[in-house]
């Protein structure tokens, strides 16, 4: 992959029974290849691996299970479910889990950026700078590592739901 555009974060893969990845309308590089592939270090590859044998030989739906994807040259954290459907497929999506810790007036931030408020909005409703809040933007990610207005809110949604933030 050559730029970080799903480093933002929701996956698809479907996946055959013998571990090969027959499609991913956001990975289309991957096909033919095995997912756990994708893990940025060995200890993960096992674990996608084995929550991969479960769902695709096993026929068992596999939940929340950790992995540190390579993307470009970074590696981000993704939790995947794994769904077996019909006799031969299993879908796979993988969401990004945001590991660093946001302030609380960056979390004020992100969240009016997610309920659909302008810049300007913001900084009248917060009571500061429009310029205050293209700098909270800013940090928020370069923090959470992403590049596109829809990682932004990714992370809010992640946040809302208690799961993304760690």
């Amino acid at each position: 992959m050559r730029n970080n555009a799903h480093a933002a974060g929701y996956l698809v893969l479907v996946v055959a029974r013998d571990g090969t990845c027959l499609y991913s309308p956001n990975l289309k590089a991957f096909v033919d290849r095995h997912p756990w592939e994708l893990c940025w270090e060995e200890k993960g590859k096992a674990r996608l691996r084995e929550a991969f044998i479960e769902a695709c030989m096993f026929r068992r739906p596999q939940e929340a299970v950790p992995a540190a994807l390579r993307i470009g040259e970074r590696a981000f954290d993704f939790e995947a479910w794994l769904d077996p459907t019909g006799s031969d497929l299993v879908i796979c999506r993988m969401v990004r889990v945001f590991t660093h810790t946001l302030s609380p007036r960056e979390k004020d931030v992100l969240s009016l950026v997610a309920g659909g408020a302008s810049n300007a909005e913001i900084s009248r409703l917060l009571g500061t700078r429009e310029s205050t809040i293209r700098s909270h933007l800013k940090k928020m990610r370069d923090k959470l590592g992403v590049t596109r207005p829809e990682g932004l809110l990714l992370a809010a949604v992640g946040m809302e739901a208690g799961g993304g933030f760690r």
